[in-house]
């Protein structure tokens, strides 16, 4: 996949612990210039609320539509920012890649994680792509499949790759560049190339080079 093909700037959502240098979003940042990731913080012990909030900073900031390609527990952060945001907020996201978010009631004894338990339900008009995996250790496909539609997105399985981070041995992921990819809006088409048309005298429009329409010029010159 040629990296021509993302057009728009993406922001990364790491989850628990971060992304290490193997990690599918450490190669995408290195793979696209405009590729950047939010510094959420606290990576080993994350707070809801700052997070949410770490994310909205990140998105204000942007003065273009972004993608978002977000991972596990960043993926609940998303949708928290994204439920409590604004609709000129919203329109600033092209595009979201949910992947892999775990099952958070298997996690309760988890202290790290209780706030964000409560996952919210909405209908989104942002194109949303929420991605299982047929054997991931945090969460069934069905949960990640209910997980979609409470998000009003789409759902993809990605195929038998655990937990689809860097010991699923997926490199740069490939599968999920073209999946990012498909969430843009389709490409304005390209204008005419000007090179082609002439002024045709004083008249108003133009007309495409062609010689008979030069010989009527000409038919009218003094």
């Amino acid at each position: 996949m040629h990296s021509t093909t993302i057009r728009h700037k993406i922001l990364t959502i790491p989850g628990l612990d971060n992304s290490g240098p193997r990690h599918w979003q450490s190669l995408w940042e290195h793979k696209f210039a405009a590729c950047e990731r939010i510094d959420l913080g606290n990576w080993d012990a994350p707070d809801k609320d700052a997070w949410v909030e770490k994310i909205d900073e990140a998105i204000a900031a942007e003065d273009e539509p972004i993608l978002i390609a977000a991972h596990s527990l960043g993926c609940h952060a998303f949708v928290h920012w994204f439920a409590r945001a604004g609709g000129v907020a919203r329109a600033r996201i092209a595009g979201a890649l949910l992947v892999a978010p775990p099952d958070l009631s298997d996690l309760r004894r988890d202290s790290r994680v209780a706030g964000f338990t409560d996952a919210p339900d909405f209908t989104a008009r942002t194109p949303m792509t929420v991605v299982a995996s047929d054997n991931d250790p945090y969460a069934r496909t069905a949960h990640v499949w209910r997980l979609s539609r409470q998000w009003g997105a789409r759902f993809v399985n990605a195929g038998p790759f655990g937990h689809i981070n860097a010991d699923s041995g997926i490199g740069d992921w490939p599968y999920g560049q073209y999946l990012l990819a498909s969430l843009q809006p389709a490409p304005a088409p390209a204008l005419a190339d000007e090179k082609l048309w002439v002024r045709a005298g004083d008249w108003p429009n133009r007309v495409r080079r062609d010689p008979r329409f030069e010989h009527r010029e000409s038919a009218f010159r003094p």
